[in-house]
């Protein structure tokens, strides 16, 4: 569904279709109501990884310099990847100098076209913090390639506890997640640092969730499957009802509605496949897949 059918869907409910004041409320109604769906579950159809790379637009070449017009376009580029465009041919990228610059060799000079960045991050010797993917909500899972080994996650505390020194070269077993700097809305993806701080040359692929994306032009279809967008444009009818007209009985009905759609499209996300063994369940992990919002809840308090 395009946004501006999903916006006009919201509004109504108050026969608000025709009044642009109204389109504008169902809209941030309608990014209140994904804002919520990403709080609130990781869902596994946004599951991606590294291994397909990625692109960046209006990326122009000139004298050893890549700079793209794009937003933050280089913020997810690491040291040693490629790119490859039409025109400006194969280059390989030798820093970084920011989100939207970055050095490099080879190439032809030319643009403005899309490069196609290769996958996977290459880890380098001596080197422990790369550049994560963008956009990035959650890590799913980490592990190396050359050296093939799983990467468990651990807390920046608990790594200062484990190595009394955390510049000693050593293969990598560990890794966290942290923002290097002060945060900036363009650059939520982070950093990924690994533990030790690599020995040798390596490939490092990271499976994560991203969040559902807040679309950016009413001509663009929603982030989510066709099977769960009423769902969501129910929890948006609540928020865009809760705005304007509180007192109103069908208020009330759209939470109730859309709560529970809510907790079928997870019951539907976390079932996967039908192939799955039939195990009995713990309480714990029965209450974590219902996402239950706090212990209370869980207790029917």
């Amino acid at each position: 569904m395009l946004r501006s059918a999903a916006k006009t869907y919201i509004a109504q409910a108050l026969s608000g279709a025709s009044d642009a004041n109204r389109l504008a409320l169902a809209q941030d109604a309608l990014f209140a109501a994904i804002e919520e769906w990403n709080l609130r579950h990781d869902w596994s159809f946004l599951l991606m990884d590294t291994s397909g790379g990625f692109t960046v637009a209006a990326c122009t070449l000139a004298a050893g310099t890549v700079t793209t017009s794009t937003a933050n376009g280089f913020a997810g580029v690491n040291v040693g990847q490629t790119a490859v465009g039409a025109t400006i041919g194969t280059v390989t990228v030798t820093a970084v100098t920011s989100s939207t610059t970055v050095t490099v060799t080879g190439g032809v000079n030319n643009g403005p076209e899309t490069l196609t960045f290769s996958a996977d991050i290459p880890l380098r010797t001596g080197v422990a913090i790369y550049a994560l993917p963008t956009p990035m909500k959650r890590p799913y899972s980490v592990r190396t390639l050359t050296n093939p080994q799983p990467l468990q996650y651990r807390e920046q505390r608990e790594i200062d506890r484990m190595f009394s020194d955390l510049t000693s070269p050593g293969t990598p077993a560990f890794y966290n997640i942290y923002n290097p700097a002060t945060f900036a809305p363009g650059t939520q993806n982070g950093k990924i640092q690994v533990f030790p701080v690599p020995g040798s040359a390596d490939t490092l692929r990271a499976r994560y969730h991203r969040p559902i994306a807040e679309t950016a032009a009413d001509g663009t279809d929603l982030d989510l499957p066709d099977r769960y967008v009423y769902a969501l444009l129910e929890l948006g009818r609540y928020y865009f009802l809760r705005n304007l007209d509180t007192e109103n009985p069908r208020t009330g009905e759209a939470k109730e509605r859309a709560e529970v759609l809510f907790r079928r499209a997870i019951w539907d996300d976390t079932r996967a496949t039908g192939d799955r063994d039939a195990v009995l369940v713990s309480q714990m992990d029965h209450a974590r897949m219902r996402q239950v919002d706090s212990f209370d809840d869980f207790l029917g308090i």
